[in-house]
C-alpha cells in the first residue's frame, strides 16, 4: 500500500495533537479567510492553525493562539489546498528543476511525474537517489513508473524486467505504474508487462493507461487487466464512457490536446458524480505554459462552465484520493500537510501566496526560497559529444521515397501521391545510418531545420535545401544538442538543449519566449500545426499512427512493416 510521504515523528505528532486540543500554541494562525472545503463542497468561514509542517486545527477557536503564534489576517481571501498535477512529463524541453520553480508560485504543490526521461539514462540505484533528492524540495515530486519503453525497441526491454520494476515500484515516491502505451502487447499476451502490472496491483498502487480513441470493449478489457485511470478522453462522451466502467478520468488541457473547453461544455448536462475526475496539463510544451499551469487549467474549466468547487476538487482531493494520499495532501483539514494557497477570489485560481508544509514559499508569483537543484549534466544528461558530421551528399536524391504527410501535430499518414502539396526532404540521421522520406504538411518554405529532441537515436532534419539541412544538423551537434533553423546559408535561429539534446538548463520564463520565437518562425515558413515541439519529438515515436522515421527505417506502425530501411553512412 502507499506509504506516507512525510512520516511524522512522535514529538511532532504530540505537538499537532496539543494544538488541536488548545493546549499547545500554534506556529501560525490564518484568520478570517473563506476555506474551500473540497471534502464537502462547502465554503466555510473558519480559521486554520498550523504547527510545524501540518494543519492542526480548522475552526473558530483561538485557544491555540499565543504570544509566539504568527497571526495572519486574511479576511476577504480564500484558502485552497495546494494543487496536484496528476500526470506530468517534466523532461519536455524544460527539466524537473526549472519546471518545479515555475509551477510552485502558481499553486502546484505536488506533481506525479513520468519517469521515462531520467529512468533510461541512469542506473536504477542512481535513479532512486535522484528522486529522493528531488523529494526534499518544497514541491512534492512523485513518480509514475513506466512498464514499457513507448517505442518498439527490444534492447530496452531489460530496463523493464520485473525484478527491476519491483524495486522501483516499492519506493514510496513512486505512486503508480504507467502510463501504459504498450497495451496491445499486453492484450496479445506479453508476460513481462503482465507481471509488472500484477506486481503493481499486489503493492496496492495504481496503473494508468494511454488509450486514445479506445472503444468500450478495449477499455473494459484493460480495466479487467488492472488499469485504474486514463487521460486520453477527447470528448465528454469519452469521459463518461470511462467513468461508467470505473476509470478515474483525467481531463486534459495541453499543448498537444487542448480539448478541455469542449469537454467541459459537453459535460454541462452530466449530473453524475465528479469525484473520479482529475485535470492535467499532460507535459505541455513551454509556450503553452505562458498563461500558467494548474491555475490555468482551473481558469479554463471555470470559464467554460465548470462549477468552481468541482474544479478545485479535480486538482486537489480527487487526485490525492486516487493516489491514496488524501490523509496527507489534497485538503485543508487537521492532520494534513499545510499546503495552502491564498486566493484573492474564488474564480481567480492563481494564488497571491503559497504555503508548502507550513512555510510560505511564494508570494505574488515569486519564490521566497530556493533549493538545491540536480546536476543533470553529471547524471546521464550531458551535452551531446560526438565527432561525426553530415554533408549535403549524405542525403539521397532519389525521388521515389515514401511520402509522410503530417496530418496534425502528432499523427502522420502515408501518401501514395503528394498531389499539389509541397514536398520537403526529411531524415533521421545518426553516426552510422540515415533514414529518409519525403515530407508534406510541415513548413513548406523551410530551407533547413534540425532538432535533437526526438524519441529515437539521432537528429531529425527536414527542409527544401539539402545543404541547409546538413548545416543545421552540424550546428545542432556543435552546440551539444538543440534546435536550429538555417536560411540562405545563415543560422536564423538556434535554441540550445544541452541536457541530453532534449532539455534546456535555463529557467522556464526565458525558455517560453524562445519557443514562442521558434513557433513564429515556423509559421512564417508555412507550418500550420499548433505544437511543433511535440511534432519533432513524435516523428520517430512508434506508439502513434501511421508512419514514422525510426532507426530501423521508415516504419508503418500498425503493421510493423519497414517501408524503407536505413542506409549505412560512410
Amino acid at each position: 500500500m502507499q506509504q506516507r510521504l512525510r512520516p511524522v515523528e512522535p514529538d511532532a505528532y504530540f505537538a499537532i495533537l496539543g494544538v488541536a486540543k488548545g493546549k499547545v500554541k500554534a506556529d501560525l494562525y490564518l484568520r478570517g479567510a473563506t476555506v474551500i472545503n473540497v471534502y464537502t463542497g462547502e465554503l466555510q468561514e473558519v480559521n486554520v492553525a498550523v504547527k510545524g509542517k501540518h494543519i492542526a486545527y480548522v475552526g473558530m477557536s483561538d485557544a491555540m493562539v499565543g504570544p509566539e503564534t504568527k497571526t495572519v489576517d486574511l479576511e476577504g481571501r480564500f484558502l485552497c489546498p495546494g494543487y496536484i498535477e496528476p500526470h506530468c512529463h517534466p523532461f519536455n524541453t524544460y527539466n524537473p528543476t526549472t519546471l518545479a520553480r515555475f509551477v510552485l508560485p502558481r499553486g502546484t504543490t505536488a506533481m506525479v511525474n513520468d519517469n521515462m526521461g531520467l529512468y533510461l539514462r541512469v542506473e536504477l540505484d542512481r535513479f532512486l537517489e535522484l528522486i529522493e533528492q528531488m523529494g526534499t524540495w518544497p514541491i512534492k515530486m512523485l513518480w509514475s513508473a513506466r512498464v514499457d519503453p513507448q517505442t518498439e525497441a527490444e534492447d530496452l526491454r531489460p530496463f523493464f524486467a520485473p525484478e527491476r520494476m519491483k524495486r522501483l515500484l516499492a519506493h514510496p515516491l513512486v505512486v503508480q505504474a504507467g502510463e501504459l502505451t504498450a497495451w496491445p502487447q499486453l492484450l496479445n499476451g506479453d508476460t513481462q508487462i503482465a507481471e509488472n502490472l500484477l506486481q503493481t496491483m499486489q503493492m496496492g498502487k495504481r496503473i494508468e493507461g494511454h488509450l486514445p480513441g479506445a472503444s468500450l470493449e478495449t477499455l473494459s478489457m484493460l480495466a479487467a487487466g488492472g488499469l485504474t485511470a486514463e487521460h486520453e478522453a477527447m470528448t465528454a462522451e469519452e469521459v463518461i464512457r470511462r467513468l461508467r466502467i470505473g476509470y478515474w478520468t483525467t481531463l486534459r488541457y495541453s499543448s498537444l490536446r487542448p480539448d478541455l473547453p469542449e469537454i467541459v461544455q459537453g459535460l454541462a448536462g452530466y449530473h453524475g458524480d465528479t469525484k473520479r475526475i482529475m485535470m492535467t496539463t499532460d507535459g505541455s510544451t513551454p509556450a503553452f505554459l505562458a498563461e500558467g499551469f494548474t491555475d490555468e487549467l482551473l481558469r479554463v474549466a471555470m470559464n467554460n462552465g465548470m462549477d468552481p468547487i468541482v474544479a478545485y476538487q479535480t486538482v486537489t482531493i480527487n487526485p490525492a484520493t486516487y493516489y491514496g494520499l488524501d490523509g496527507e495532501i489534497g485538503g485543508i483539514a487537521p492532520g494534513r500537510l499545510a499546503d495552502i494557497l491564498v486566493l484573492e477570489d474564488l474564480r481567480e485560481p492563481t494564488p497571491i501566496a503559497v504555503m508548502a508544509e507550513g512555510r510560505w514559499v511564494a508570494r505574488s508569483g515569486n519564490l521566497l526560497e530556493s533549493w538545491p537543484g540536480v546536476d543533470w549534466q553529471t547524471n546521464g544528461m550531458g551535452k551531446l559529444q560526438v565527432n561525426w558530421r553530415v554533408a549535403e551528399s549524405d542525403f539521397t536524391r532519389e525521388e521515389n521515397l515514401p511520402i509522410i504527410h503530417l496530418e496534425n501535430p502528432a499523427i502522420t499518414r502515408l501518401l501514395e501521391d503528394a498531389g499539389d502539396r509541397t514536398v520537403l526532404h526529411a531524415a533521421l540521421v545518426n553516426e552510422h545510418s540515415i533514414v529518409e522520406a519525403n515530407l508534406t504538411g510541415m513548413a513548406d518554405r523551410m530551407d533547413g531545420f534540425a532538432c535533437s529532441n526526438t524519441a529515437s537515436i539521432g537528429i531529425f532534419t527536414f527542409g527544401r535545401d539539402r545543404a541547409s539541412m546538413a548545416q543545421a544538423v552540424n550546428r545542432v551537434l556543435e552546440i551539444g544538442g538543440g534546435v536550429v533553423i538555417v536560411e540562405n546559408g545563415q543560422i536564423l535561429f538556434e535554441m540550445e538543449l544541452p541536457l541530453a539534446g532534449a532539455m534546456a538548463e535555463q529557467e522556464l520564463e526565458p525558455l517560453i519566449l524562445q519557443v514562442q520565437t521558434l513557433i513564429r518562425l515556423l509559421k512564417e515558413r508555412g507550418h500550420t500545426h499548433y505544437d511543433p515541439i511535440f511534432t519533432m519529438l513524435f516523428i520517430s515515436a512508434t506508439h502513434l499512427p501511421e508512419v514514422r522515421l525510426t532507426t530501423d527505417g521508415v516504419l508503418h506502425v500498425k503493421s510493423g512493416h519497414v517501408i524503407r530501411p536505413p542506409r549505412t553512412r560512410n
